[in-house]
């Protein structure tokens, strides 16, 4: 299916070299009234040629643009790069509702009428470049001697994938441990530091989770999440990971013993008479994380720097904490590509420095919660966090990318651990023998 699916993709671009972006080049080279030259015997060809170039470099073209959600962001930002921009680009914005975003953009460019800027979440950076849909931006940057990146390096670099510039970061945001400083203060639990070990997470929230005179829980210390992202926060952090360092193989790293023992004791905690974190079904009565943790149900979790726009509106005294142990854990990013197919590359780069420059941080900041992009807005965003929120940004020096951006074992893999977390969660064979079958997926879907 991956080989017929790179099929049809090079099939569409070789047919979108000729129809390509919506220029209008055609009507231009047509137009042989705007031409008043007075020709000289030995410059006719040369002024001809000339006003031919510039009258080409004039032509309009329209960029077509795509992302998921709302978009009023990019929206006023495209209005702003219509208004002002000098080179006759015209940008039109898709924006698609989440659910079905992925299928609709493989379709349209099967259709040979994808667009040329389009958004992809960090869990599909390598999916998108190896379906050949991504163009290496790298050549187009070192031709444009003018820009220099606005962007920190550390988060430049979350759009290289393999050493690429394949995407522009639109916004990041870090994973860091989320607690309810109420609820430890409450039961005389002292807060989360730098040092903490898991086994100083688990005895916090053994204190933490609470029955009352009946045995029905009231609290509960923690929330072991099956989310992927919040599992490979446990186990980055104890230098357990899902495939090779040099991204070559899930063999023998998806399906240790290691692994299967670590897994076991997370997924653990949810379970028994003296367990810590509510089951799933518990979550789904009570919201999500968040929600318990805003509702004084929850001590700790595991989460983006997202929620804390949530805690911040609902006036809770919260706190971020380090993954305990080594901190290591992902980051959540999202990005800007060019489409491979784009015919008008040169503009499509215009259009993504203006998208993913300082101006469209600043109104990213304000409107979505979300870390700066640019280099020289950071630090005015961390000097504001107070000493319960750093932790948040301290986190991100310990990010790694998540696996599905790990190349294609890395892509395959994080497939292929979705449905085994939710078969470990409901014991539906033993741990070690639900790896094992996640690897033979793995495998599988790379012949």
């Amino acid at each position: 299916m991956k080989k017929a699916m790179a099929i049809l993709i090079s099939i569409v671009m070789c047919i979108g070299l000729l129809t390509g972006c919506t220029s209008k080049k055609e009507s231009s080279e047509n137009d042989t009234t705007s031409t008043d030259i007075t020709k000289t015997t030995d410059a006719t060809d040369s002024t001809t040629d000339t006003s031919s170039s510039e009258e080409e470099a004039s032509a309009p073209v329209t960029i077509k643009v795509t992302m998921w959600g709302e978009g009023k962001t990019e929206q006023t930002l495209i209005d702003e790069f219509n208004k002002t921009n000098t080179k006759n680009i015209t940008v039109e914005l898709d924006a698609i509702p989440g659910d079905g975003y992925g299928d609709r953009l493989t379709t349209s460019f099967s259709s040979g009428d994808g667009y040329d800027i389009f958004l992809s979440g960090e869990g599909d950076f390598y999916k998108w470049v190896d379906l050949g849909m991504v163009a290496d931006l790298d050549d187009i940057i070192t031709a444009d001697t003018e820009w220099t990146s606005p962007m920190d390096p550390s988060v430049l670099n979350m759009g290289k994938v393999e050493g690429k510039q394949d995407y522009m970061i639109k916004d990041y945001n870090p994973m860091c441990l989320w607690y309810n400083r109420d609820l430890f203060d409450q039961y005389g639990v002292e807060y989360p530091t730098a040092d903490w070990t898991w086994d100083d997470l688990y005895a916090a929230a053994q204190k933490l989770t609470t029955k009352d005179s009946s045995g029905n829980y009231q609290t509960f210390g923690f929330l072991n999440q099956s989310w992927s992202y919040a599992v490979a926060g446990y186990l980055e952090s104890k230098g357990i990971s899902f495939i090779s360092d040099d991204y070559s193989t899930a063999d023998g790293y998806l399906n240790s013993q290691a692994m299967a023992d670590a897994l076991d004791w997370y997924f653990g905690l949810s379970e028994g008479d003296n367990r810590v974190s509510p089951t799933s079904g518990e979550v789904g009565s009570y919201g999500d994380g968040g929600a318990m943790l805003i509702n004084g149900k929850l001590g700790m979790f595991i989460s983006g720097g997202w929620v804390k726009s949530g805690f911040d509106a609902a006036g809770i005294n919260y706190g971020a904490a380090l993954i305990p142990d080594s901190h290591k854990c992902y980051y959540c990013a999202s990005g800007f590509a060019v489409s491979s197919s784009c015919k008008n590359p040169e503009a499509a780069w215009e259009v993504l420095k203006y998208i993913t420059g300082e101006e469209a941080s600043e109104l990213r900041v304000k409107n979505e919660a979300v870390f700066p992009t640019a280099e020289a807005q950071l630090q005015e965003v961390v000097s504001a966090l107070t000493e319960y929120q750093k932790p948040m940004f301290e986190s991100l020096q310990y990010s790694v990318p998540p696996v599905g951006m790990r190349g294609a074992v890395g892509s395959a893999t994080s497939v292929a651990i979705g449905e085994a977390f939710d078969r470990i969660v409901n014991k539906d064979g033993t741990t070690i023998d639900i790896l094992n079958d996640a690897v033979n997926k793995v495998n599988d879907s790379l012949k």
